[in-house]
């Protein structure tokens, strides 16, 4: 059954206004650099997490939202009291973005990211994220034996990234260096619209991951992996900095906006359970009314001097 051309419109309505829709959005980040172990490794990662922090900071347009941990400073106290901020901060309508940049371990049983002083475990990490209010979730984690903690790390409206698909995979990576070129590079924002998904992001750095392995004629000893279904749709960059509302109004509309996108999301995720024209009809009345909230900010945003 093919769309009824009401639903098509709305759609393209939609569409045009996906970009500004976005750039109202919560997003906080915590971005944590670990130790290198070598002169090397640190600069590999010290560059890697400042690339990745002034992306955070562009992106937001509020350096208040980045929370940033590198070498010494990235400890396993730190890392605690980063997301006690987290969660006094953020609010269940808001996203989080954590990316990870250094070493990991596995024993077999365990993964651990390599911190001065103590570890942390995987299992201590999910704990964390999950004590954070923001429901949408995004965990990119670059180190070496990563892979052993994405099925920990799985859970509703959370998107997990690990440069390694098992925790075996212990040499140090190259994931985190093609991450945050991919957010920082245009070329990795496919449709050209001027946000970065993490599904966007994660298929470029895989790719030129494996392309650098095969110039230089090697073996990949790291198989980048993804889990969850919100990647399409988590934004991970803009490649224009974040604007706040002009107006009480428009910030007023923002918000109903998000709201119908919410519930255009639940619905998707629903959808397989759903008979076929019943889905189509929920998603006309809330495409509908996305079309219309957007008419008023278009309105609203005419009026501004």
């Amino acid at each position: 059954m093919s769309a009824p051309p009401r639903i098509a419109l709305a759609a393209a309505l939609v569409a045009a206004s996906l970009a500004a829709s976005e750039a109202h959005a919560e997003l906080y980040y915590l971005i944590v650099g670990g130790l290198g172990g070598n002169d090397t490794y640190q600069k590999e990662f010290d560059e890697a997490t400042k690339s990745l922090a002034a992306v955070a900071k562009k992106t937001t347009g509020d350096a208040a939202r980045v929370l940033v941990l590198s070498g010494e400073g990235a400890t396993r106290a730190a890392l605690e009291k980063s997301f006690a901020t987290l969660r006094s901060k953020t609010k269940p309508t808001d996203s989080l973005a954590v990316f990870i940049v250094g070493h990991g371990s596995y024993d077999g049983e365990a993964y651990k990211l390599n911190l001065p002083g103590p570890d942390i475990t995987a299992e201590e990490l999910g704990k964390l994220l999950g004590g954070v209010p923001a429901r949408s979730q995004l965990i990119m984690n670059a180190t070496s034996a990563s892979g052993a903690a994405l099925d920990q790390w799985k859970a509703d409206g959370r998107v997990v990234i690990t440069a390694t698909r098992s925790g075996f995979e212990r040499n140090a990576t190259r994931f985190a260096k093609q991450w945050a070129a991919a957010l920082a590079d245009g070329s990795a924002d496919i449709n050209k619209n001027g946000i970065i998904t993490a599904k966007e992001a994660f298929d470029y750095a895989s790719r030129e991951v494996a392309d650098s392995f095969s110039k230089d004629g090697a073996l990949a000893t790291e198989h980048p992996q993804i889990a969850g279904d919100a990647a399409a749709r988590f934004t991970v960059a803009r490649l224009q900095a974040q604007k706040p509302a002009a107006t009480p109004e428009l910030a007023a509309l923002s918000s109903e906006r998000e709201a119908i996108e919410g519930k255009i999301e639940d619905l998707r995720v629903r959808r397989p359970q759903m008979e076929n024209d019943a889905y189509l009809s929920a998603l006309q009345d809330l495409l509908v009314q996305l079309a219309t909230v957007q008419g008023k900010i278009d309105d609203a945003e005419k009026k501004i001097p």
